[in-house]
């Protein structure tokens, strides 16, 4: 895979969700079961997991001060909003006052582990199948999200750049 195919204009993941070497570590050691669906359709996930939606600003500024070069800049700042739903799927928007080329990505996650989230994603279709490892803990309410991997050094910055708060 190349860097330009994996999330070089817009957060996956994140991210993003999302989507991280966490500053702080990555939670209890024991590892937890992959999530299953049950009867109800929904996975089983470890206690604490972050069901909901998250978001983050990611401004000009802070791109520029991770040395982002210019041309991908506007395509990557905004609110991105992602939400993991209890089904095992999550998406990532981007709201920005500019078009950008993927202002959606959705997919499905799984749970490998403490604090670990792999992300598959479905759409869009020139990412469909690309796989990304996030780690998450909580601090102070904020999700904090890493990519020990990044695929793309873009996806990175965008998921680790702040913690993400619940959305209102």
């Amino acid at each position: 895979m190349t860097i330009k195919r994996i999330y070089s204009h817009t957060l996956a993941a994140v991210l993003a969700v999302m989507v991280i070497a966490c500053t702080g570590g990555a939670g209890p050691s024991a590892p937890a079961a992959a999530p299953t669906v049950g009867s109800t359709g929904l996975v089983a996930l470890p206690d604490g997991f972050p069901i909901g939606s998250w978001t983050s600003t990611i401004t000009e500024e802070d791109l520029r001060g991770a040395g982002m070069r210019e041309a991908l800049i506007m395509e990557n700042v905004g609110v991105f909003t992602t939400t993991f739903s209890p089904d095992g799927t999550w998406s990532t928007a981007q709201a920005t006052d500019v078009p950008v080329k993927w202002p959606l990505f959705r997919g499905t996650f799984t749970v490998p582990g403490d604090g670990v989230i792999e992300q598959t994603t479905t759409f869009p279709p020139d990412y469909a199948g690309d796989v990304v490892r996030f780690t998450w803990r909580m601090d102070n309410g904020a999700l904090v999200l890493g990519v020990p991997e990044p695929p793309d050094p873009v996806l990175r910055v965008m998921t680790e750049m702040h913690p993400w708060q619940p959305a209102e």
